[in-house]
């Protein structure tokens, strides 16, 4: 799946964001406790481009009072990724994908380790839900976020979305077939051959006036065919030895 099949996603030459916003624990900076609580973020998300407010970044979060000192933070969620979109293991049967935005910015888990931001994005099949796009900065509509959360261990934004582009059943790829082999190019030529010997035997025969069997071209040949056939399984049988002959021979 390219972008060039997200067409309300991800319009190719715009500058098209989409935004949501959370709090509490939802945002990546937020501390535990009860100042993490009162803390919010929006999350702004450019599907196949960058975003320019953001370090060139595909998905940014701004995080307000995370650690209660009413400040907002600016992160890279997620870095630019040429396609981002991903089938999912449901896409054969209820249609649906996910976007994947790795190698975000840097940032201190609580415990004082770093690692890296990253987020993942699914979409679900739901024919109802459309996302209409208002102006270059559109939010995501209420109704379609799921679920979102921040899983700290992972640094990791999950979210989950519903939307009416991702009903889209996929079939399993076909196989594609191997070349032919040799062998299977002479059976090829073989009954090819054996089709325009006997059509255009049969149409000669026609015109010069037999009918019935001596319309068959060398008909004598496939008339005796069968007991040259048989004759040889004979043979081939006995091993090569002659049937005795018993009795007199006639006068």
């Amino acid at each position: 799946m390219t972008c060039m099949f997200m067409p309300v996603l991800a319009k190719s030459h715009s500058s098209w964001v989409w935004t949501f916003t959370e709090t509490g624990q939802n945002c990546a900076g937020t501390v535990d406790g009860p100042n993490g609580t009162l803390s919010s973020c929006t999350y702004t998300m450019a599907f196949c481009q960058k975003l320019a407010s953001c370090k060139d970044a595909s998905m940014c979060v701004d995080t307000f009072n995370g650690t209660g000192n009413n400040q907002t933070v600016t992160r890279a969620q997620g870095g630019f990724i040429t396609n981002p979109f991903r089938v999912t293991d449901k896409s054969s049967l209820n249609g649906g994908f996910l976007a994947n935005f790795t190698k975000g910015g840097n940032y201190t888990k609580p415990d004082g380790s770093f690692c890296q931001l990253s987020a993942v994005i699914t979409f679900e099949c739901n024919r109802n839900q459309y996302w209409i796009p208002n102006g270059n900065t559109t939010a995501v509509p209420k109704a379609a976020l799921v679920k979102v959360t921040f899983d700290k261990t992972k640094c990791q934004l999950q979210a989950t979305m519903t939307y009416a582009g991702a009903c889209i059943t996929l079939a399993p790829a076909t196989p594609i077939p191997e070349s032919m082999t040799a062998g299977t190019v002479l059976i090829i030529i073989f009954f090819v051959a054996l089709s325009v010997y006997f059509t255009c035997g049969i149409l000669i025969n026609l015109v010069r006036g037999f009918r019935g069997k001596d319309v068959l071209p060398q008909s004598e040949f496939w008339t005796d065919l069968p007991v040259l056939i048989a004759d040889g399984c004979l043979f081939t049988c006995r091993c090569g030895a002659e049937t005795e002959k018993t009795g007199y021979d006639s006068i």
